[in-house]
C-alpha cells in the first residue's frame, strides 16, 4: 500500500511517518511530499521516498498523489502572528484545497487531514467543547483559527464529491519522540518553566496531548475513522496555573515563583514582540493573538476519539516526565 504524507519533515508529520513504519513495516511504502529547502534529517533511517513539491503548488501535489492509496495531509503553517495571516490562508486553506482536488482526481482510498482544536467551536470559557460545538465569530478574527476552520470546509467539500476523508483535531501537542529527542515550541515552553525561565503564567487554560498519541490517532483515523467525521484528540484539560504547578513538582525542577500574567501586560507584550520581530526579523515567543487566547480556558471533550477510534491517552504528567528528561540531558532539538 502506497502512503503519501505531506508535512512529513515536521514535528507531527515525522512522528506519523515513524509510527506508520513501526506499526505496518513492510506492508506499506511511505512517500513524503517535501519542499526543496525542507530539512530531512528527522526522517533519517526510515524507508521514505521523497517527492519534491509544495502543497501550494497544485501540479506538484497532483503528481505526488498519483498512485497513492492513502494520503495523510499533515502539512500546515502554525503561526499566531498578524503578519502571517495571508500565508496562513495560502498554506492551510489553498494547500488543503489542492490536496483534496488531487485525491478526487486519483485512486486515493482515504484522506486523513490534520486539523486542530483551533477549528473547533467554543461554547464559553471553561466549557467542554466537542466536535459539534459551533464556531464563534470572535474565532474568525484569529488568523490560525480561521485558517484551520476554513481548511475543514475544503475537506467536507471533498467528502460531498465522493472522497473518503477523516479529520483529526489535536489540542496542544507536546512531548518528544524518536531516537533523538525533538520538541516543538509548546514543549520548549514547558522545558523553560522547568528550568526557571518563565516568570508569569497565563490566566486561562488549554487541552494537551502527547505527540505519541497524536501519531497513533492518525493511524486509527485511517483504519477506523468514519467518512466525513472529525475527532478531537486530547488527553487532559488544564489551567495554565496547574501546568506550572505540575512542572514545579518534577524532580530537579527549578521553577520561578510565577505570577499570573495580567490582561493588559500580556497583550502589550505580545504586540510589542510582534512589532520588534517585524523590524529585526525572527519569530516572537509571544504574540497578540496568543496573549488573547491564553486568557481563555479552551477545553475539549475526547470521548468520540475514545469510543470510535479506540484511543487511550497518555497522562499529561507522564508526558512532562519525558520532557523533563530531555531537558536534563539538554539534547532536545526544536522543530
Amino acid at each position: 500500500m502506497n502512503i503519501l504524507i505531506t508535512g512529513a519533515t515536521g514535528y507531527v508529520g515525522s512522528a506519523v511517518a515513524e509510527h506508520l513504519q513501526r506499526e505496518h513495516g513492510k506492508n506499506v511504502s511511505l512517500f513524503a511530499l517535501v519542499r526543496t529547502s525542507s530539512a530531512r534529517a528527522r526522517l533519517a533511517g526510515l524507508p521514505v521516498t521523497f517527492l519534491e513539491g509544495d502543497v501550494t503548488d497544485a501540479p506538484s501535489v497532483w503528481k505526488a498523489v498519483e498512485g497513492m492509496d492513502v494520503v495523510f495531509h499533515v502539512a500546515g503553517l502554525i503561526s499566531s502572528e498578524q503578519r502571517q495571516y495571508r500565508r496562513l490562508y495560502k498554506i492551510n486553506v489553498i494547500g488543503t484545497r489542492n490536496v483534496v482536488d488531487a485525491c478526487l482526481n486519483s485512486t486515493v482510498q482515504k484522506l486523513i487531514h490534520t486539523s486542530s482544536t483551533a477549528a473547533i467551536g467554543v461554547a464559553g470559557d471553561g466549557a467542554l467543547n466537542n466536535e459539534k460545538t459551533a464556531f464563534q465569530e470572535w474565532q474568525l478574527r484569529l488568523g490560525y483559527m480561521a485558517s484551520k476552520y476554513l481548511a475543514e470546509f475544503e475537506i467536507q467539500r471533498g467528502v460531498a464529491e465522493g472522497l473518503d476523508a477523516v479529520i483529526v483535531n489535536p489540542s496542544i501537542v507536546v512531548g518528544t519522540f524518536g531516537n533523538a529527542p525533538v520538541m516543538n515550541e509548546a514543549s520548549l515552553f514547558l522545558r523553560d518553566i522547568y528550568r526557571g525561565k518563565i516568570p508569569y503564567y497565563p490566566t486561562g487554560g488549554a487541552g494537551f496531548v502527547d505527540i505519541a498519541d497524536v501519531a497513533q490517532a492518525h493511524e486509527h483515523a485511517w483504519l477506523r475513522g468514519n467518512r466525513g467525521e472529525r475527532y478531537i484528540v486530547n488527553a487532559d484539560n488544564l489551567d495554565y496555573k496547574t501546568v506550572f504547578e505540575l512542572v514545579a513538582a518534577l524532580p530537579n525542577a527549578r521553577p520561578l515563583a510565577a505570577e499570573p500574567l495580567g490582561h493588559w501586560l500580556g497583550r502589550v507584550a505580545g504586540l510589542g514582540a510582534e512589532l520588534w520581530a517585524s523590524i529585526v526579523g525572527g519569530q516572537p515567543r509571544i504574540t497578540l493573538d496568543r496573549a488573547r487566547l491564553s486568557e481563555r480556558r479552551l477545553f475539549y471533550n475526547n470521548q468520540k476519539s475514545i469510543q470510535e477510534l479506540g484511543m487511550a491517552y497518555i497522562p499529561f504528567r507522564e508526558t512532562l516526565n519525558r520532557i523533563a528528561f530531555a531537558s536534563k540531558h539538554d539534547n532536545a532539538t526544536a522543530v
